[in-house]
């Protein structure tokens, strides 16, 4: 029980520190996406099924 302060500290700065990486990966990440989708959002042509069996 003497080392639980050390522990409890530990914990929450691998907490903080998750947080932290969790955010700055997803701003990292979500602005690359949305210029990915940006660039090929007009480029893209959608091409219709092949009806098998129809005349």
């Amino acid at each position: 029980m003497k080392n639980l302060p050390a522990f409890v500290a530990v914990g929450a700065l691998g907490v903080v520190l998750g947080l932290l990486l969790s955010v700055g990966l997803a701003n990292g990440l979500g602005t690359s996406a949305q210029d990915a989708a940006e660039k090929a959002g007009n480029t893209s042509t959608v091409e219709q099924p092949i009806e098998y069996g129809a005349r």
